[in-house]
């Protein structure tokens, strides 16, 4: 296993395909990071309070549940980019859990036995159109090279009717410190901030359902339906 920190050679590496963000070299070498290097275990930093952070992840995972218990009627579930496992373990047994990175699925695996934990890549599932009635993804799109894609392929895998349950990190000071947390990666490629019109344009062709900051305004939650027929055969996807 490799050290989640960059070595010289990553590091310019990283400076030269930041001045091409966007292009298939940078978005593959974005994918490579969390594939081949980072190595992060939300739920022993969350349960263990390894830092302040813990509080964050703790106060996300509550209001996930929430939005859980309020929208999500009826199995199955997916958790895409469920990491190690921080949201899906409050799922019912047989939710999904998809992540990139080979670790996250290993820790899984172990920690959820009862739960089904897929490698794979948010941009291209491997799973059939219309197989889950919700599908999680929190904390997610700021590192997708293409966020648009990756809620494409929600949509897809989605059934009618179904409901993406998702957060991302709102536009505030506090994620220019995060350079002082003593737990999170300080060399991932990127982490993007939106706002809630960002979010809602994102999001054009679902029916969204809910749309507000967090309590601290660190966030952005979104609850949106996969639209009707005549609304997807408008969607641009």
């Amino acid at each position: 296993m490799r050290d989640d920190r960059l070595g010289e050679a990553e590091a310019h590496a990283v400076g030269r395909l930041a001045l091409h963000e966007g292009t298939p070299a940078w978005a593959e070498w974005v994918k490579d990071y969390y594939r081949e290097v980072e190595s992060y275990d939300w739920v022993d930093v969350a349960d263990h309070f390894r830092g302040p952070e813990a509080f964050f992840h703790r106060n996300r995972a509550r209001a996930v549940r929430h939005l859980i218990r309020e929208h999500v009627q009826r199995g199955p579930i997916l958790d895409a980019g469920c990491g190690t496992g921080l949201n899906l373990r409050s799922l019912p047994e047989g939710s999904t859990g998809l992540d990139i990175n080979p670790r996250n699925i290993a820790v899984i695996r172990t920690r959820l036995p009862r739960h089904e934990a897929v490698l794979g890549d948010i941009e291209a599932m491997p799973f059939a159109d219309g197989t889950f009635q919700a599908v999680l993804c929190t904390e997610v799109l700021e590192h997708v090279p293409d966020p648009n894609r990756a809620l494409a392929e929600i949509y897809r895998v989605l059934a009618l009717g179904g409901v993406v349950i998702g957060s991302v990190p709102a536009r505030a000071l506090i994620w220019r410190l995060r350079f002082l947390s003593s737990t999170c990666p300080h060399s991932e490629p990127f982490h993007h901030e939106y706002l809630p019109a960002e979010v809602a344009s994102m999001l054009d062709g679902w029916t969204i359902r809910v749309l507000r900051y967090s309590l601290l305004h660190f966030n952005v939650l979104f609850v949106a339906e996969k639209a009707g027929r005549e609304a997807a055969a408008r969607h641009p996807w």
